[in-house]
């Protein structure tokens, strides 16, 4: 077997332990907030949603990267996380920009703030933009939409450049 075919098994099975890890602490996670309140929250789902996106997105460019990039891989397990982790922390920005309503369209998800009164409005600080509630198809919308930013990192740079490119944006 070639150097690059034994580099590309060698990341394959680093991919696939890790993300039957992932898959396992979701799993806990899920099982956790269920018979809990709270454990589980949409930022939490886009991250793990957008690191799944990652992981199948680094497998499939696999085949197309060149040998020094597959060393690289195939010697460290931080740069096999690198690529993951960067699409959960894009996932989330995502989900912050649907919150916000910056990002919005029949395709994708519509979240309203919670009633005021309720127990988590009375929260203080930061955290409280996370007060929000959709219907299950939102939830849903938010988890395919963080698997694509996990997926396809650009998406979500792009969307990030169309505001830097914008007339109201104050750059140029």
């Amino acid at each position: 077997m070639n150097e690059n075919l034994e580099n590309i098994r060698k990341i394959s099975n680093r991919l696939a332990t890790a993300i039957g890890l992932l898959i396992t602490i979701i799993f806990i996670g899920a099982v956790i907030g269920s018979t809990s309140t709270g454990i589980v929250t949409a930022p939490m789902a886009a991250f793990a949603a957008g690191i799944i996106g990652g992981f199948v997105g680094l497998q499939r460019r696999l085949k197309s990267m060149t040998a020094d990039d597959l060393i690289l891989l195939a010697n460290s397990w931080v740069y096999v996380w690198i690529s993951p982790v960067v699409g959960g922390v894009l996932a989330v920005v995502l989900y912050v920009l649907f919150i916000s309503t910056l990002v919005s369209g029949d395709l994708f998800p519509t979240f309203v703030p919670d009633e005021v009164g309720s127990c988590s409005t009375d929260r203080k600080g930061f955290s409280i933009i996370f007060d929000v509630h959709g219907e299950s198809v939102d939830y849903a919308k938010m988890i395919f939409w963080s698997f694509v930013a996990g997926f396809s990192e650009r998406f979500v740079t792009d969307i990030i450049s169309k505001f830097e490119n914008s007339p109201n944006s104050g750059g140029k």
